[in-house]
């Protein structure tokens, strides 16, 4: 579902600090932003494109924060976001990497597994091999 245009044009504005801080390596201010997104977006607020995105930037930079327990909390929203969107399995890359920034190695091999086969191995290019590392050689991990 596209956002209304009144909106739109709020979230441009923010997304231009976003692209600021994010060149500055400013996390908090990032997570700040993109809250300010989401409390814009409309109920039901996963069912909004943009949502997508929101969720996914959260997921991100709450684990390059290092903080398990948001980072988990917006993996869960971010599932639910956009269903109409293809499934190619982004999903399940997001999560995974998170999950492996926090070294839990069975929980990131099980959504790598998933984003393999939907993705047909996409999800891992152009991404740090230890990912790839992991889904291929997870008993080097897992324990």
């Amino acid at each position: 579902m596209e956002l209304p245009n009144q909106i739109q044009d709020q979230f441009e504005k923010i997304d231009e600090k976003i692209e600021n801080y994010y060149e500055k390596g400013n996390h908090n201010k990032i997570i700040e932003l993109e809250l300010e997104k989401w409390n814009l977006l409309p109920d039901v607020k996963e069912n909004y494109d943009e949502s997508f995105f929101i969720a996914k930037s959260l997921v991100d930079e709450y684990t390059q924060l290092k903080n398990n327990s948001e980072a988990k909390r917006w993996i869960d929203i971010f599932f639910l976001c956009d269903k109409e969107r293809l499934d190619d399995g982004e999903r399940e890359f997001v999560a995974g990497k998170s999950y492996y920034e926090f070294n839990e190695y069975q929980n990131a091999y099980e959504e790598f597994k998933i984003a393999f086969q939907k993705s047909e191995g996409r999800s891992f290019q152009d991404e740090d091999p230890k990912y790839l590392d992991l889904y291929k050689n997870p008993g080097k991990y897992i324990k």
